[in-house]
């Protein structure tokens, strides 16, 4: 009990750039340690000199997401819920919100495990898979999917165990999962000779001690809020508010994908050196990106908290302190990255010709970085608010209302000088856009919305 009492008086009463820090740092750390596993992972696959296998991943990937998307739903739906009812007091009804995420995400990820199994071939073959990928895709993709109710059920827990101020918990359950991954990765791969399988196999193994860890939390009652079978309730209205939420914000990670996807397809326009190029700057600058999003979801709960305490004075100072935070933050990594661009991209290879398109694309993306933080994190805002509409269009912003169009529009005027400045540009676009909605909310702010324990009437 008196360490529950200690992440409440996180929430509830700690100065706000103290608590910013010990509920974001975790969240920022766990997501840092995720981009450095995606690009381990790619690095060991390609030591194996196989284009063939490198293809099966990539095409796979798109489902790899998919897998983390619906886990996304329950981690981004019920944590808004579960921390604005713990605002609230409402206890009773965060364990109920916490049970209905937590149950449903074990069954919908069980059922799309079930599916992607049966209907394999297809959905590789709708990815891109040729007649030389399939029987890679196939070894792979059937291990990612036995083991893919782990994979999703990991992110769910690690959202919910945000929710209530845990932050540190779900940090070492990410970080535990993706760091085994990293050193069994070369052991299954190389040493066990199972090749892309081997990726696999350690994949969904490192995701099992991850949700291990996180699920061990609540069984040894550790939770302010529980997640207990018998706390489940099939509640379209609970189900509703999670939905409103987690919905535009696996919306926002599918498309995530589909800007990368469409990027390459426009990159190839300008000859395979350029999509080399383009895909080494962009994961690169992804770093930017996911730390930006791990302030904004480790920021979550208290953001909501204070939403349904109705702390309106604590909830802006919170909103101001950790756009601040992460701006300082983004615009260092933007200066580290326009200044030393050239050995960021010989880091990840040695062509000279992918080196110089390389560093002038990640001087193009590095000028569009300082505006992330405030973007990511107004949208981690409306969604702990629970104002999913706002935080489904901010989504749709960065990648559909302006990265794809910007992607034609300019790469036709300007050819490559234009493909590069897309991404900055979709990004200043959807900040400003982020600062408007912002804008009409401080509006809303000064009426007194209808608290959510009245519009659930959750109850014992």
């Amino acid at each position: 009990m008196p360490e529950q009492l200690d992440r409440t008086h996180i929430l509830e009463s700690m100065p706000v750039y103290r608590a910013i820090w010990t509920l974001a740092l975790p969240t920022m750390m766990a997501m840092l340690v995720q981009v450095i596993y995606n690009m381990t992972d790619t690095f060991f696959i390609g030591k194996l000199n196989e284009p063939n296998m490198v293809a099966a991943i990539a095409i796979s990937m798109p489902v790899f997401m998919m897998i983390q998307a619906f886990g996304n739903i329950f981690a981004v739906g019920g944590a808004s819920l579960i921390s604005r009812l713990l605002g609230q007091g409402e206890r009773a009804g965060a364990s109920r919100a916490g049970a209905v995420s937590f149950w449903s995400a074990a069954a919908v990820c069980t059922v799309v495990s079930m599916v992607g199994l049966i209907f394999i071939k297809p959905v590789l073959l709708s990815c891109g898979a040729s007649v030389n990928t399939i029987g890679y895709g196939k070894s792979y993709l059937s291990i990612m999917l036995m083991g893919s109710p782990f994979i999703g059920l990991k992110m769910a827990l690690a959202g919910l165990l945000r929710s209530e101020g845990a932050t540190k918990e779900a940090m070492i359950g990410m970080i535990s999962g993706s760091l085994l991954n990293i050193v069994l990765d070369p052991i299954f791969i190389f040493l066990l000779k199972m090749d892309v399988a081997g990726a696999a196999v350690a994949t969904v193994i490192g995701n099992i001690v991850g949700f291990t860890y996180c699920l061990s939390f609540y069984t040894r009652k550790k939770g302010v809020v529980s997640i207990a079978w018998k706390h489940f309730r099939f509640d379209w209205e609970v189900f509703t508010e999670i939905f409103k939420v987690g919905i535009p914000a696996s919306i926002g990670m599918l498309l995530t994908s589909t800007g990368f996807a469409v990027g390459n397809v426009f990159a190839s326009g300008f000859g395979d050196e350029v999509v080399a190029a383009n895909g080494v700057a962009r994961r690169i600058s992804n770093i930017t990106v996911m730390l930006s999003m791990g302030m904004g979801q480790g920021c979550q709960p208290l953001m909501g908290y204070s939403y349904g305490a109705k702390k309106y004075g604590r909830l802006q100072e919170t909103i101001k302190k950790s756009i601040f935070v992460g701006t300082i933050t983004c615009v260092t990594f933007a200066f580290l990255f326009y200044i030393f661009s050239d050995f960021w991209i010989r880091v990840f290879i040695n062509d000279p010709v992918v080196i110089d398109l390389g560093a002038r694309i990640i001087r193009s993306f590095a000028l569009g970085m300082p505006v992330l933080a405030a973007q990511m994190l107004l949208m981690s805002m409306f969604q702990a608010l629970g104002k999913g509409v706002q935080s489904l269009v901010i989504s749709l912003g960065r990648q559909g209302f302006f990265y794809i169009p910007f992607l034609s529009i300019f790469s036709a005027q300007w050819g490559f000088n234009g493909f590069i400045r897309a991404l900055p540009a979709a990004d200043l676009a959807t900040t400003v856009l982020s600062l408007a909605l912002f804008y009409f909310l401080r509006q809303e702010l000064q009426g007194s919305p209808r608290p959510l324990k009245e519009k659930l009437a959750v109850t014992e």
